[in-house]
């Protein structure tokens, strides 16, 4: 799965997908960043490339719940069937109206009614047993957690997790492509790279940190796969730069997983 930002106008950005992607994440307005409505376009997509299933953030922040829920029954209505809550951001400050657990119950509670193979409803956790766990028993049906930049971290998160005997849960991991970028998502909760790694990137010339840091994402999806994870979902990145180099990048054979002690 790859996470894809709304366009800031309405317009037919969402049939570029055509050929692409088979699965999306769709974010809500990150960094306080108004867009198009995730929902809106996640339909969009649902009608005019349905070979492409959209998964939609569903945001606590700056919503209530009468609001988010009427915000799902009309996406379901255009074909939309995953949805992903997340309290939304955190720096910089926003009002949040809405508690994700609440989100969760009330989504579940209306699966019911409409029928339990009508959607998902998944939620996103940080790799601490307990919080996963608490999450697992409000009703979240699938799990995101991450991001990761580093293969080493992968494991480790995953026995924390204890994979083994709960739902799905997807990896977040976004490629390190230069120093700058690790710190920004560091400061955001990303999980710390390791030393190794941080030395490494910022020895590279910067001609070569971009085509190292795919093969760095490919040897953390390795990794998710091995440890047990259900899947990746690929994050951080613009829309075009997720349609073109890295749908090309993440298809390429010739691009091989980075491996510990490798010089790039």
């Amino acid at each position: 799965m790859v996470e894809i930002n709304p366009p800031r106008l309405p317009g037919m950005l969402h049939t570029r997908l055509k050929g692409r992607w088979r699965r999306v994440l769709i974010t809500d307005n990150p960094f306080k960043q108004v867009r198009v409505s995730p929902y809106a376009f996640a339909a969009r997509i649902t009608h005019d490339v349905p070979e492409v299933r959209p998964t939609v953030v569903c945001s606590t922040r700056d919503r209530n719940i009468l609001a988010i829920e009427s915000e799902v029954r009309g996406a379901l209505g255009n074909g939309v069937d995953s949805f992903l809550v997340v309290q939304g951001d955190m720096l910089p400050e926003v009002e949040h109206w809405s508690n994700s657990y609440e989100i969760v119950e009330h989504l579940r509670a209306l699966q019911e009614a409409i029928g339990p193979d009508r959607f998902e409803v998944g939620m996103s956790t940080r790799s601490r047993q307990w919080m996963f766990q608490r999450r697992i028993d409000v009703g979240g049906q699938f799990f995101t957690t991450g991001p990761v930049m580093d293969p080493a971290s992968v494991r480790p998160m995953a026995e924390r997790l204890q994979l083994a005997e709960a739902p799905p849960v997807y990896l977040e991991l976004t490629p390190p492509v230069s120093p700058q970028w690790v710190k920004r998502i560091e400061g955001v909760g990303g999980m710390q790279i390791g030393d190794e790694l941080r030395s490494l990137l910022e020895a590279i010339p910067n001609a070569g940190r971009r085509a190292l840091g795919w093969r760095i994402a490919k040897a953390i999806a390795g990794e998710a796969r091995a440890a047990g994870f259900a899947g990746i979902v690929i994050m951080g990145l613009l829309f075009e730069t997720a349609i073109e180099e890295a749908y090309e990048v993440w298809h390429d054979p010739a691009v091989t997983p980075w491996r510990p002690g490798e010089d790039g």
